[in-house]
């Protein structure tokens, strides 16, 4: 049984930010308060509620509130908010009506506005589920797009409502009520009526010939662009450091280059990038897309929605990754079903041979890691007064199995630890962007630690802080040693050779651990007790010698290639060979040549 505490926790997740806040209590409060008033006779302060109520509606109505979306979900949307309100009018108003006729005209066109308002709300609710998709787009010209909903028109809304409701207790007769009203009204629908039109047109369109107007411009610019490389991503918005950790390399490329995006809050969150971007969920009309002249699709996650580009066997495939790690995402079962797999080094087709997935040799292709080629080696042990330690710690994982984060178990104990050492150390923490998702007591010591953060830097002057947001390598190059979890940030920090300690997540002893995760064999391990963390601040502070010195050297070349496979340039030379391949191999797909014709390659496997 779900305890009181947990599902007043849940309830209040669903109603949204602190920032939603104050458009729920002034609409659905302000909406309340007035029908208790009105029940027990105040009706002077039930008319002024309505009106708070109302006005309320510019708070709480905005693009992707949780509350507003709670509301409608309960069956207390806009249409049956305004209802409410105008039975509340028609009961408390009445002390106000001196003319029968009033109070008529009050009822006439409250049930107007209400359909006009109900009507609006279909509109609304057909584009959320009806087959039209929300479409949105980058650096592609026109910038064509179908948006998740209409306009909202909030505005109109709101005065079209006061319009309604307000005249009648205001004392006006009945003709001034119901032409106010009667306007308020007919602008709802002025200003409601083009977005009807527009999305009629479109869905008339896609029926016709499976286009929209939109989606139509967007095969436009692909025949015109012809692009040669295809990246395809899915994932919640808080997967764009999948796709933002590979823009750099992309942009370096001398080929076209086209990302797909398959879900719109992750297109918002991409970084600032020349390349033309497609937000495009509906599968269907990822299919009606004609990608004839691409040669190859790049993948930087598994995810269920890649198989719409894998279908098509003019493309050449390739998981790319987004990060090179122990984790057992990095020899997912999934991966088979690409042409290519892209690894750093020896350690990435390491684990696939190991995993027993029965991954040929000739699917792994060695592309280095282009991402760290301005990762420097300074500072140095030494170099600076007050080194600087950067806690960058994995998120918790999608279950149990992959929970390798050290947050919520030793989390504390090594800030606390960091922060005790003599001579001091300086200490950034940098979470990994999903911790917290699934398990919200990892949300509860992110806040503890950054509380603690808060009260050292406040008491010793030095510039302890809590980073949130921009690339980690540029954290890399300004620590002189790190704290992290199994991850590709593990990986990614040892291009700068710098001393690294590491959290063992499981029951294995160290020796053991280190064996099972290649990754940690040239850091120091951190144990559930604690272990490891007066070890690593005695080498970090220079009190003991850094003798893992010449092993994290060689472990760097083992997970991320040698140095001339860490470079912009060998990453441009991947893909021209990719895609060489992809011509010579998959030609006859785009020729149109039969399969049952295609010449036999390899009899033996035949």
């Amino acid at each position: 049984m779900v305890s009181p505490v947990r599902a007043a926790q849940a309830v209040f997740s669903r109603l949204g930010h602190n920032q939603e806040l104050p458009g729920l209590a002034t609409t659905v409060g302000g909406l309340f308060l007035a029908v208790v008033s009105a029940a027990v006779g105040l009706d002077t302060v039930a008319l002024v509620l309505l009106a708070v109520s109302v006005l309320g509606e510019l708070l709480l109505e905005r693009p992707r509130a949780s509350a507003a979306q709670l509301l409608r979900q309960g069956a207390l949307g806009v249409p049956m908010r305004f209802a409410l309100r105008a039975i509340v009018c028609l009961v408390a108003g009445r002390s106000h009506l001196d003319d029968p006729g009033a109070w008529h005209a009050l009822l006439a066109v409250s049930i107007a506005l209400a359909v006009a308002l109900c009507g609006r709300a279909l509109h609304e609710e057909y584009r959320r589920v009806g087959p039209l998709k929300p479409m949105t787009t980058r650096n592609i010209p026109g910038s064509p797009r179908i948006h998740e909903a209409p306009p909202q028109h909030l505005l109109v809304v709101v005065v079209a409502q006061l319009l309604v409701l307000a005249p009648a207790p205001l004392e006006a007769p009945w003709w001034l009520v119901l032409a106010l009203g009667a306007v308020g009204t007919a602008a709802l629908f002025w200003f409601t009526w083009p977005d009807v039109r527009a999305s009629w047109r479109m869905r008339q369109a896609k029926r016709a010939t499976g286009f929209t107007g939109p989606l139509r411009q967007i095969q436009d610019f692909l025949d015109d662009y012809r692009p040669e490389v295809v990246v395809h991503l899915s994932g919640p918005e808080t997967a764009a450091y999948q796709i933002n950790t590979w823009l750099e390399s992309l942009e370096a490329l001398d080929r076209r280059v086209f990302i797909v995006v398959r879900d719109q809050p992750l297109f918002a969150k991409i970084a600032a990038t020349s390349i033309p971007v497609l937000g495009l969920r509906d599968a269907g009309e990822l299919l009606m897309l004609d990608f004839s002249s691409s040669r190859i699709a790049l993948y930087p996650s598994n995810t269920g929605n890649n198989i719409h580009l894998l279908r098509l066997p003019t493309l050449m495939s390739a998981f790319i990754g987004h990060g090179d790690s122990d984790k057992s995402a990095s020899n997912n079962p999934f991966s088979r079903a690409y042409d290519e797999l892209w690894v750093a080094g020896e350690a990435g087709a390491d684990r696939y041979r190991r995993s027993g997935l029965g991954i040929h040799e000739d699917q792994y292709r060695f592309v280095g890691r282009p991402q760290v080629h301005a990762i420097t080696r300074e500072p140095r042990l030494g170099d600076e007064a007050v080194p600087t330690v950067l806690y960058a710690p994995t998120w918790e994982g999608v279950n149990h199995e992959q929970e390798y984060s050290s947050v919520s178990a030793v989390g504390v104990r090594v800030v606390e630890a960091l922060l005790a050492a003599e001579p001091p150390i300086r200490v950034v923490f940098k979470a990994h962007p999903f911790t917290g998702q699934r398990d919200a007591k990892y949300r509860a010591v992110l806040a503890r630690i950054a509380a603690l953060l808060d009260d050292a830097a406040a008491a010793t002057g030095i510039d302890h802080r809590v980073v949130k947001g921009g690339s980690i390598n540029e954290w890399f190059n300004r620590a002189t040693a790190m704290v992290t979890d199994i991850s590709s940030v593990v990986s990614d920090f040892l291009a700068s050779e710098k001393p690294y300690a590491v959290f063992n997540h499981t029951d294995l002893d160290d020796a053991t651990f280190r064996t099972e995760y290649p990754s940690t064999s040239a850091g120091t391990t951190i144990g559930r007790d604690g272990r490891g963390i007066g070890e690593f601040i005695d080498v970090v502070t220079r009190a003991a010698p850094d003798v893992l010195a010449p092993d994290r050297e060689r472990l760097a070349t083992y997970l991320l290639g040698p140095h001339e496979h860490r470079t912009l340039e060998s990453f441009k030379a991947a893909i021209d060979a990719m895609i060489v391949r992809s011509e010579t191999e998959r030609g006859a797909y785009r020729d149109g040549t039969p399969t049952s014709e295609m010449p036999v390659t390899d009899s033996a496997e035949l």
